[in-house]
């Protein structure tokens, strides 16, 4: 009769501890990076009642046992992907695949799905308990360093990395429309850089001759600078039958000295034009120079890679996300707030980089992962549990009910 009053407590204890985990669960269905958990039971060892033995005839007697209740076997966390979020704040992150990300305080690096950053005004890159994100550093080689893992920095008045670099070539592409008409006039403008990073314009102006095969060409500065960055020059591109550009394949200009070392040339490339019927699309696909650039903002790709961006269109990487895993994810120590500790049950922490080292893993900048706690779940383990606890209640009441007439025997 004890026994059953205790198999009955057991299964309140265990029934009570399932609707614990099922009411955290359900508490953190909008926390980020939550990983739900569930509970396992598991028998506890029974009372023989009788052993093993041989009666005549060579048949053998079973053993006999009577359960002692149930126990807590195990609370595991489910580790599947969760949904993703897009917030559109560059600095909120989530990874699609296996693995954490690596953020370190009070001298201790642990583990995290929670990829809610963004930068501090000492321009770490750090988590909501101001834990900062890891990575590893990108030297102006492009070289990914991996042999320490380094607080992710941005300097936000940085200068580009590369001095101011002088125009040296101009490319037009486009058509000349075949239809226009004798003296009209087409003009294309481009910005050009000298030595010092300084913008200069240059129009390129285009006049349709009698010959319906020509065009003169007329290259000017636009601008009062004193003495001008280029003279002026002219020439006549002629356009085969078929449309395609006979001569010149490229107008030279020449620096004045004043802006750009003696003798040095911008090429205007005008070899892409074309002259067919339609409309005129001429326009400068793209020149090689460009002025000093000012910091505008960064960026966080696919394979965590953080780059700078500068006003001139350079473009620096200065970190990689490093990220995090370990062979027995249960066995990390839930340390609150969305952290993980390593164990001696989870194993050594392994580190690496998305895409490479963890070849199924990428980042998605803008967008964070949300709980994979699916509610319906919830609720239906919760009706179960609390009908096991209610059927152990019974069990006690029951049994209370057995001993009391036991007791009403000696009257």
């Amino acid at each position: 009769m004890i026994n059953s009053l205790r198999s009955g407590v057991s299964g309140l204890r265990t029934h009570q501890t399932r609707m614990d985990v099922i009411g955290n669960n359900i508490a953190n269905v909008n926390t980020v990076g939550f990983k739900r958990s569930r509970v396992t039971f598991r028998e506890v060892l029974g009372q023989l009642k009788l052993g093993v033995a041989r009666i005549a005839g060579g048949k053998g007697v079973n053993p006999s046992y009577v359960g002692r209740g149930v126990s807590v076997g195990a609370i595991d966390q489910d580790w599947s992907q969760g949904s993703f979020e897009g917030t559109g704040l560059a600095t909120d992150l989530a990874l699609s695949g296996d693995g954490f990300f690596l953020v370190r305080g009070n001298d201790q690096t642990v583990l995290s799905r929670d990829g809610s950053f963004l930068f501090n005004g000492e321009g770490n890159l750090v988590n909501s308990t101001n834990h900062k994100v890891q990575g590893f550093a990108i030297g102006d080689d492009g070289a990914v360093d991996m042999s320490t893992l380094r607080d992710i920095t941005i300097d936000f008045v940085t200068q580009a990395p590369t001095e101011p670099k002088f125009t040296e070539n101009v490319m037009l592409s486009g058509n000349l429309s075949a239809d226009a008409a004798e003296g009209e006039t087409i003009s294309v403008s481009t910005a050009v850089y000298d030595e010092q990073g300084r913008t200069h314009n240059a129009v390129i102006k285009f006049t349709k001759t009698a010959n319906g095969n020509e065009w003169d060409v007329e290259v000017t500065y636009a601008g009062n600078a004193t003495p001008p960055p280029f003279a002026d020059v002219t020439s006549t591109a002629t356009f085969d039958v078929d449309g395609s550009l006979m001569s010149p394949g490229a107008i030279d200009l020449t620096w004045d000295t004043s802006y750009v070392a003696s003798g040095t040339t911008l090429s205007l490339d005008i070899s892409e034009l074309t002259q067919f019927s339609g409309s005129t699309t001429a326009s400068v696909g793209d020149q090689d120079g460009y002025s000093a650039g000012n910091f505008l903002g960064y960026t966080i790709d696919a394979a965590g890679i953080v780059s700078l961006n500068f006003s001139n269109g350079e473009q620096k990487p200065t970190f990689q996300l490093a990220l995090g895993n370990v062979h027995n994810p249960n066995g990390l120590l839930q340390l609150g707030e969305n952290l993980y500790g390593v164990s001696a049950s989870s194993g050594d922490l392994v580190t690496g980089r998305p895409g490479s080292e963890f070849s199924q893993t990428s980042v998605v900048a803008g967008a964070l992962e949300m709980s994979n706690v699916d509610l319906g779940t919830e609720f239906t383990d919760m009706i179960v549990t609390q009908r096991g606890y209610q059927a152990s209640a019974r069990v006690i009441t029951t049994s209370d009910e057995l001993l009391q007439e036991i007791v009403q025997l000696k009257r």
